[in-house]
């Protein structure tokens, strides 16, 4: 049992509603996305980032992963309604990323037994806490740390810079 099964199993005790169930089948099946996400995350605050964002981290590793692992005619579906999921999965596991990306109230929330702060200072993000009021990382700790697995990357896309052309520095040709 990883991480992600001990902490729907303690979520949804009384047994898996559809959203959850949908979320935990999606792990199953696609465990680099969540690896990818950490990944992605760790590598922007590496970069010297405050914040990041979570749904455009969301829509990269569909990009990413659909190039990578899927075969051509294969399809690759990542459903958006997954991602505010992912959002709280990720910060119960990895505590240090509470408050380093945007949440809102939603659904996952009351499936995870979760909630964000009430109230914030004018320019910090809304932190993550289990819905009786305590700091995350406080309450619950699956029993093995989850270990995300490295997930390859295709080559990043690079730009060429562009080099001035003549005495006009409006003409600018693109080396080849």
């Amino acid at each position: 049992m990883d991480a992600v099964d001990e902490l729907v199993t303690y979520a949804q005790p009384n047994g898996l509603n559809r959203t959850i169930s949908r979320v935990h089948r999606f792990h199953k099946a696609n465990p680099q996305v969540l690896d990818f996400l950490i990944q992605e995350l760790r590598d922007v605050r590496a970069s010297g980032w405050t914040r990041a964002s979570l749904g455009s981290l969301w829509h990269h590793a569909r990009w990413v992963l659909t190039q990578k692992y899927c075969l051509p005619g294969e399809s690759f579906a990542m459903s958006n309604n997954l991602f505010p999921h992912y959002g709280r999965i990720i910060v119960i596991l990895f505590p240090e990323f509470n408050g380093f990306y945007k949440m809102v109230m939603c659904q996952a929330d009351k499936d995870f037994s979760t909630a964000l702060e009430s109230e914030v200072e004018p320019g910090r993000v809304r932190r993550l806490l289990w819905a009786d009021g305590r700091e995350i990382g406080r309450g619950w700790r699956p029993s093995k740390p989850h270990e995300p697995k490295p997930v390859s990357r295709r080559a990043p896309v690079r730009r060429v810079q562009p080099e001035s052309v003549g005495a006009d520095a409006a003409t600018v040709r693109v080396k080849q």
